[in-house]
């Protein structure tokens, strides 16, 4: 065991980007997302950890039999305590100067990395550079060529005009047509929803520590709260480009299943906290963060107010103070006293 460590820490003293993949019951799916990063142009000077959080479908020994020799990939287990602490724990291992957190279940696209490289090396004020993906086609699930652009919340909401964001077009390989580039301050535009894959998004190191740890108690949105977090530690890039492949429709997904309320529920959680954590860097979004509150309060009294009628009037009131859409908040809770449970 020691020559192995001594080994592999030789091996990494020159790693550029540590690729974290956490891992429960997917052995295959696994291995699939491991290959898809070995493959890449550039892959010595990367490091893959993977962290086996309490599978029982004989993960860790597979994956250990199969790259065993291969210093770049390292494969770690421990108890079952969900997706976040995996991550944290895996980025507690990492040494690359970058860092991405890839899904067990999705794989990225060939010449990913490249495109990557070339926008830091371009911007090197950087602190990530996030690039687009697509969804795989399945019985009932159309294929989505931009998953993000055309279905996280935070690109289609009326305020993400506000963000001071600079749009370009760069050509990222000889032989491809130029792609849409946007970079600046994304903060103004995630607070009214999420803009990003962590599959797709390459963060500097000092960027992660920055943010924090993923957290442990969320099992689900986790993302939106930690990328929410990322956008407070400087500017950002988005490549119209697709980076990765989304494997979705399995019941074993941590995100399936929610409803709005929920969603809209972490919505307020990371409002309310982030100018709690980020005092300084949120007072230069005060009014941002002032208007993405009143608007989740609004699509909280929304959500509730068939199911939770008590709940949905207090959301709503604290709307019609602000006199935020005063007649879809008078209707919503003329609803909330005539509707039954």
């Amino acid at each position: 065991m020691e020559q192995e460590r001594v080994a592999w820490e030789r091996a990494m003293q020159t790693v550029t980007l540590s690729v974290v993949i956490p891992t429960w019951n997917r052995c295959a799916l696994t291995q699939r997302a491991i290959d898809s990063v070995l493959a890449q142009q550039g892959s010595d000077e990367l490091e893959i950890i993977v962290v086996d959080d309490g599978s029982s479908d004989g993960t860790e020994a597979a994956l250990k039999l199969r790259y065993d020799g291969d210093a770049r990939v390292r494969v770690v287990a421990g108890a079952h305590r969900g997706a976040s602490a995996a991550r944290n724990v895996g980025f507690g291992l990492t040494r690359g100067e970058y860092v991405c957190f890839l899904d067990s279940d999705d794989f990225w696209t060939a010449g990913v990395l490249p495109a990557v490289w070339r926008v830091f090396a371009l911007y090197p004020e950087l602190a990530f550079v996030s690039v687009d993906g697509s969804v795989m086609p399945k019985p009932g699930i159309p294929e989505v060529a931009r998953v993000m652009r055309m279905t996280a919340p935070g690109w289609t909401h009326a305020r993400f005009e506000r963000a001071p964001l600079l749009q370009q077009r760069m050509r990222l390989h000889d032989r491809e047509q130029e792609t849409l580039v946007l970079r600046g301050d994304f903060f103004p535009a995630i607070v009214n929803g999420d803009l990003f894959s962590l599959n797709g998004m390459y963060l500097r190191r000092a960027t992660v520590q920055g943010a924090g740890p993923f957290n442990e108690r969320f099992r689900w949105y986790n993302d939106w709260e930690f990328t929410a977090r990322v956008c407070l530690q400087g500017s950002g890039a988005y490549l119209d480009h697709e980076g990765f492949r989304r494997d979705v429709g399995r019941p074993d997904e941590i995100s399936r299943g929610h409803s709005e309320a929920d969603m809209t529920r972490r919505h307020l959680y990371i409002l309310r906290t982030l100018p709690a954590r980020f005092p300084g860097s949120a007072a230069r979004h005060a009014d941002h963060l002032h208007d993405a509150l009143v608007d989740a309060q609004y699509q909280m009294g929304k959500a509730l107010a068939r199911t939770r009628r008590r709940w949905a009037r207090r959301y709503l009131v604290r709307c019609l103070r602000e006199r935020y859409k005063l007649g879809r908040c008078m209707a919503l809770l003329a609803f909330s006293f005539l509707a039954r449970s």
